[in-house]
């Protein structure tokens, strides 16, 4: 490894630390509703408010933030989450605990808008797996926040456990102020990112529908229709959602040096054909699945997922790519990833409760054919993206500068 990998990871370990409060409050959430009362409304939309503050301001946040340092960015991102976390410890009812989660979105928002660009800028001509490894700072940090939070709550209260996340971000603090000096691109007018970039947050929109939705519901699908035990089907979950790093490692040796759109479109086509396949025999119908067994559908699942892993993969590390290719300066990269922010994250909110709804409208089978076309949709917009950059549609803002 170069001697840019240690920041890079860094900055990677970072963003773990912000998934993992995606992952905390699930795992536990059973002992906040026995000490707060929250209902089962309430508690789903408790674990679900950390994407708020992408889904709704993911775009205006991206264009701001990039007027400022990245590194100022990622602390006072890094800030929000730790005093969220300790503020919700403190807690000492709902209405308090809502508002902090809030905050701790706001902050969250901030890292991932700021994690990526400042991984782009260190990389240099290792962007592309250095981007890949970026993708997968979800699914290790979902996995890292459930599993350690589930486990730590079996022996202490709730409220230590979210200090010790919180505490675990603010470790990171020291480290963030003394990054390596590197080229800081700043943007000193407003300027919205190109049409390409909007098309591939579209692709990744619809995939992160799919993705997190059948996530979401997985557990409930797996109990009901095949009889797992909670335990069981919580494990298979955590395996699926892990699984996904093969495919994103898988795609940091195949992408290539980005110079050919053809390579990174065959990808993102297999990371999303082959899975759809495989759903059908994760969800079949009664036909088939007379003659199915349950360990053979969790299978289908798990494969279905690691394959899947190559489109996150492909499409961050895209990114700096369709910059260049449309001819805008590479300080856009921070705005473009809170495009990408909004996208991804209104997908995560959307996915469960629309994969929820088909389900209990249709039967779990109807869950194949949904994830079938919203891959179609996911395809085109990817390659709408590459179209649209490869044009060369866009020329630099007027006004756009870029100063280290």
């Amino acid at each position: 490894m170069t001697g840019r990998w240690p920041t890079i990871i860094l900055l990677w370990f970072i963003g773990v630390l912000a998934a993992a409060q995606l992952g905390k409050m699930a795992a536990l959430m059973p002992a906040i509703r026995a000490d707060l009362g929250l209902t089962l409304a309430g508690a789903g939309l408790m674990i679900s408010l950390i994407e708020a503050g992408g889904a709704s301001l993911g775009s205006i946040a991206g264009i701001l933030a990039a007027r400022f340092s990245g590194r100022a960015v990622l602390a006072t991102g890094s800030v929000l989450i730790a005093v969220a976390g300790l503020a919700a410890a403190a807690a000492p009812e709902a209405a308090l605990l809502y508002v902090a989660r809030l905050v701790e979105s706001i902050g969250y928002l901030m890292v991932v808008i700021a994690a990526p660009s400042l991984i782009a800028m260190a990389a240099g001509r290792d962007s592309a797996a250095a981007l890949a490894l970026w993708s997968t700072f979800v699914p290790v940090g979902i996995a890292a926040g459930t599993i350690a939070s589930g486990l730590a709550a079996s022996w202490i209260d709730w409220r230590l456990i979210l200090v010790f996340w919180a505490l675990a971000v603010l470790v990171t603090l020291p480290r963030t102020f003394h990054l390596p000096a590197m080229a800081e691109h700043r943007q000193t007018s407003f300027a919205v990112p190109p049409l390409a970039v909007w098309a591939l947050a579209i692709g990744f929109g619809f995939y992160t529908t799919l993705e997190v939705g059948v996530l979401g519901m997985l557990p409930a699908y797996l109990a009901e229709a095949w009889g797992f035990s909670i335990a069981a089907a919580g494990t298979i979950t955590g395996l699926t959602s892990a699984a996904t790093i093969a495919g994103s490692f898988a795609a940091a040796r195949l992408i290539g040096n980005g110079d050919d759109a053809r390579r990174p479109l065959v990808l993102i086509a297999i990371g999303l054909a082959l899975p759809a396949v495989l759903f059908f025999p994760g969800f079949p119908g009664q036909g088939l699945a007379a003659h199915m067994s349950a360990a053979t559908v969790a299978v289908a699942v798990i494969v279905a997922n690691a394959i899947s892993g190559l489109v996150a993969a492909v499409a961050f590390a895209r990114m700096p790519t369709l910059l260049r290719r449309s001819g805008v300066p590479l300080a856009l990269v921070t705005a473009s990833n809170g495009v990408f922010a909004q996208f991804g994250a209104s997908g995560s909110l959307i996915g469960p409760p629309l994969v929820g709804y088909a389900a209990s409208r249709w039967g779990w089978p109807v869950i194949a054919p949904l994830v079938a076309g919203l891959s179609l949709l996911s395809l085109a917009g990817f390659a709408l993206a590459e179209r649209l950059a490869g044009s060369g549609e866009r020329e630099v803002p007027s006004g756009t500068k870029v100063r280290p």
